[in-house]
């Protein structure tokens, strides 16, 4: 049986089950996924996105812990400050959300950017890494227009 999320908390003292949600997961208005426990639930959230921490609540006052996993990125570091804006420009140009520090971009694995990630691997002037971590955009990445 698939429960339907009724209400988002943010405090409370106990909960029955926990998921773990991707970045992209948590933005969505709409999401389906299973819990630790195997639940199945779904969600139509309005107006927010889901945080670390929240707690999902059924119809039935099931609680369900929200918690982060670790997204596939990529990180991109960067030799010279052309090379490092034409990239977060293509990046950007995809509307893709990225984490930018000094001379380096970290982006979630996307299809859509496969392309300039492989340009960007032929590339001596960039060291690129894949691995796994936590993502967090700078500014108000993947907003609707």
């Amino acid at each position: 049986m698939i429960k339907k999320i009724i209400d988002i908390k943010k405090d409370l003292d106990n909960f029955d089950d926990k998921v773990e949600l991707s970045w992209f997961d948590m933005q969505k208005p709409n999401l389906s996924a299973i819990t630790k426990n195997g639940v199945e639930f779904i969600i139509k959230v309005k107006f927010t996105h889901l945080h670390e921490n929240d707690f999902l609540v059924d119809e039935d006052d099931y609680k369900i812990k929200v918690s982060r996993c670790e997204d596939e990125i990529y990180i991109l570091k960067f030799d010279d400050v052309l090379t490092f804006a034409k990239t977060a420009y293509e990046i950007g140009n995809r509307h893709q959300p990225i984490m930018i520090s000094d001379f380096q971009i970290t982006a979630l694995e996307d299809i859509s950017i496969l392309d300039i990630i492989k340009q960007c691997q032929s590339n001596e002037k960039i060291d690129v890494n894949k691995t796994k971590g936590y993502f967090k955009p700078n500014g108000k990445a993947h907003h609707s227009h």
